[in-house]
């Protein structure tokens, strides 16, 4: 009697805790079926049932009881200003009066933050490549650190990609070739081997010949040791 006692508790105890697992569980990149969105995106939804209207709630957290209603834009949109990272509960519901709520669908939503990027632009000398230091911060480190790097020229706004130039840092091959170009660093979060959400930083980085030879003729020298007699 004890044992079936213990084992009923055992089983309860463990439904609670898969069951408060699941509905505090807080959307991340590797959430089943999430969607992901750089910030700043709207999220459109396809347009509603004929005469029916949707119905959007949003949580933090996983929950079979959202409360949050979300107000969307033009009857499918939820703004951009609006788009948080959590789980948005869509439904629908006919215009006729009297008419039942459907049940809810579940939308797993992750917002990636924006990288910052940079570099410090180090003109060199032809023969002599420097260089390129890139500086990335990543807010989102906790749970999306891989990145991913590459550099381009750009030229009247086209960039091409410099092949094997995939790391924060990048150092022209020699002899480079003289003069002005823009470079640019594109970074973006790297997610099951997908890459989203890029931004960039473009410098000038001017590359220098090598002087001339100089060319110095006896006599144009001073300083030099005279003849003495003794």
């Amino acid at each position: 009697m004890n044992n079936s006692i213990t084992k009923t508790v055992l089983t309860i105890t463990f439904l609670l805790i898969c069951t408060f697992s699941k509905v505090s569980a807080q959307v991340l990149p590797t959430t089943s079926g999430v969607n992901l969105f750089c910030q700043g995106s709207d999220l459109t939804l396809p347009a509603p049932p004929a005469g029916a209207d949707w119905i959007v709630k949003y949580s933090a957290t996983q929950t079979t009881t959202p409360s949050t209603g979300v107000t969307l834009v033009s009857g499918n949109k939820i703004a951009a200003n609006d788009l948080n990272t959590g789980y948005y509960y869509l439904s629908s519901k006919s215009t006729t009066p009297g008419s039942c709520e459907s049940e809810l669908q579940e939308i797993p939503v992750y917002v990636l933050k924006p990288l910052v990027v940079n570099f410090t632009p180090a003109d060199f000398c032809l023969e002599s490549p420097l260089a390129q230091v890139g500086a990335v911060t990543n807010p989102d480190a906790t749970n999306i650190p891989d990145l991913a790097y590459q550099w381009y020229t750009v030229t009247g706004g086209v960039e091409t990609a410099i092949a094997g130039a995939t790391t924060k840092d990048y150092t022209p091959a020699a002899p480079a070739t003289v003069g002005t170009k823009t470079h640019r660093l594109k970074v973006g979060y790297v997610i099951n081997g997908n890459k989203y959400c890029a931004q960039w930083a473009d410098h000038d980085v001017t590359v220098t010949a090598k002087p001339v030879k100089p060319t110095i003729t006896p006599g144009t020298i001073t300083g030099t040791a005279s003849a003495v007699t003794f």
